[in-house]
């Protein structure tokens, strides 16, 4: 990286073709101040991610495109575009610097640093967009809870009951109101059953056009992979003050 290259946040973003606003990972506005890369890791379709049948090949492409743009780019720290990544976060971490994986990381940091005790494996839950693909796996490798709560968003075929799932199949357009009444309605029925819940992660970082929303209805803070990914940059940016005093 040129000393002369201004430090920037990479996402590597899966090989998609849905609308991304702002709010969502993928677009640059999400990230306010921060200058950001994107880059299409090709292999990485989201069948392959969500399903979880990805391997060595997927881990090295991942890691091929991070390291271009480190070099090209100027990237000091990451974001992926898909928190069911979790699983590949122990293959990732060690090859690419602030390799932020997965919002999920997100749910360890807050159930020990934030809300320890006995209860601390209850006190954060998630919500996410494929309940029925979400594992204890993808949370304990990222040194999440295993008994963590977890509620997704509906998984019907018919985008007229599933609405986020038919925006990201593309069988209708972006449904901003649809899309936030499910995801709202999950965290409800979250915190409905869980009264001991005490914060929120998202794991789909499509999800963060409606982490206020979320924070609205249900009176909890929300974490999602844009308070990761600034959490990350800003560490891996410290700021010269002297600079400021001139």
């Amino acid at each position: 990286m040129s000393t002369k290259q201004t430090p920037k946040l990479g996402v590597l973003q899966l090989k998609t073709t849905f609308p991304r606003p702002p709010g969502d990972v993928g677009h640059p506005a999400s990230w306010g101040n921060i200058p950001v890369v994107i880059r299409i890791v090709e292999e990485a379709v989201g069948s392959l991610v969500v399903g979880g049948g990805w391997g060595e090949d997927l881990v090295n492409a991942f890691v091929r495109e991070g390291k271009k743009m480190i070099e090209e780019e100027g990237c000091v720290a990451f974001v992926t575009s898909c928190g069911f990544l979790a699983t590949m976060h122990p293959f990732l971490v060690n090859r690419l610097p602030f390799m932020g994986t997965t919002s999920l990381l997100q749910v360890a940091w807050l159930q020990q640093s934030f809300f320890p005790g006995p209860d601390s494996g209850r006190s954060v839950g998630v919500i996410t967009f494929k309940r029925s693909a979400l594992t204890v796996k993808h949370l304990t490798s990222v040194g999440a809870h295993p008994d963590t709560p977890v509620y997704g968003l509906p998984e019907d075929e018919d985008p007229k009951t599933a609405v986020f799932r038919g925006v990201l199949d593309e069988k209708i357009p972006y449904d901003y109101e649809g899309m936030e009444k499910e995801v709202v309605g999950a965290a409800l029925t979250l915190t409905s059953n869980h009264p001991e819940v005490k914060a929120i992660v998202l794991e789909c970082t499509n999800m963060p056009p409606f982490s206020h929303a979320v924070e609205k209805a249900t009176g909890l803070k929300v974490w999602d992979v844009l308070t990761l990914g600034k959490w990350l940059y800003e560490g891996a940016t410290p700021r010269d003050y002297r600079l400021s005093s001139q």
